[in-house]
């Protein structure tokens, strides 16, 4: 019962933070980019298409890291070594986060009128 109640909670969650940030990208992609000249609004473009490329590359990494590495990190106090091992125990969210929600976000960002 506990764990369906956590996967309710997570479903809620993604959703709203889905929702925010679609709201967020198409506000800018079409308000704020259609006043802007040609290489500010293609500055803007590039830099959701450069987050977009960026959470996909995380999204993949975490889910194809192996922990065992990043505990003989740790153990060196190799800075980022403990985050990169809490990112890896929560791949399938952190996946679901980076590469499904934020990275088709920007994918799917209509720009101009």
């Amino acid at each position: 019962m506990k764990k369906e109640k956590s996967k309710i909670k997570w479903f809620i969650q993604v959703f709203f933070i889905t929702f925010a940030l679609s709201v967020l990208f198409s506000y800018i992609s079409a308000n704020g980019v259609s006043n802007l000249s040609l290489i500010p609004a293609i500055l803007i473009l590039i830099f959701v298409i450069a987050i977009g490329i960026f959470f996909d590359i995380v999204g993949v990494a975490v889910t194809v890291a192996n922990e065992q590495e990043f505990h003989a990190k740790a153990t060196k106090k190799v800075e980022g070594s403990k985050t990169s091992i809490q990112l890896i125990r929560n791949a399938p969210k952190v996946a679901n986060i980076c590469a499904d929600v934020i990275g088709d976000i920007c994918r799917c960002i209509k720009w101009g009128n």
